[in-house]
């Protein structure tokens, strides 16, 4: 009784999904996008936040006067980057709106290919600018950098 049981909400299940799944097929190729006014939302929110670790990071790190100097050039270079990340998700945003064909194989690798590029490129830039204060920093401050610096790891949720 309990495998016909088993055996019975599993097919319903499978067959429930696949109607949903061709349900969601037949919606606009634009559906799901965020609008123009939550992207807003959203990068006011990144923002925020970009300001809240930096603060967050240099007050954990407590720096001293001397290495207090070095600190401009790193948020320089962490929101350059933020803002370079942000650039990149609006365009891919674009490129998903507008109609027509969408990229085939070989060219959705190469956009993932320059995407690649760039972010090296950011994080190259992000390790020099870190070079001069990390070299400042005592052994405990050293010990924090790395848990500090964590909360800049970009991800890839929406």
């Amino acid at each position: 009784m309990r495998k016909l049981l088993l055996a019975s909400a599993t097919i319903a299940g499978l067959a429930a999904s696949t109607f949903a799944g061709a349900s969601f097929a037949v919606s606009a190729p634009n559906a799901g996008l965020p609008s123009a006014a939550e992207i807003q939302r959203i990068q006011e929110r990144q923002s925020v936040l970009l300001d809240a670790h930096l603060a967050g990071m240099k007050a954990g790190l407590k720096l001293n006067d001397e290495q207090a100097k070095t600190w401009p050039a790193f948020e320089s270079a962490i929101r350059d980057a933020a803002k370079s990340r942000s650039d990149r998700w609006t365009q891919a945003r674009e490129r998903m709106a507008q109609p027509g064909e969408r990229p085939s194989p070989i060219e959705r690798m190469t956009i993932m290919a320059d995407h690649i590029e760039k972010s090296a490129s950011e994080l190259r830039k992000v390790i020099d600018a870190s070079k001069p204060l990390y070299a400042s920093l005592d052994d405990a401050q050293k010990r924090d950098f790395g848990p500090l610096m964590r909360e800049f790891k970009p991800t890839h949720r929406r």
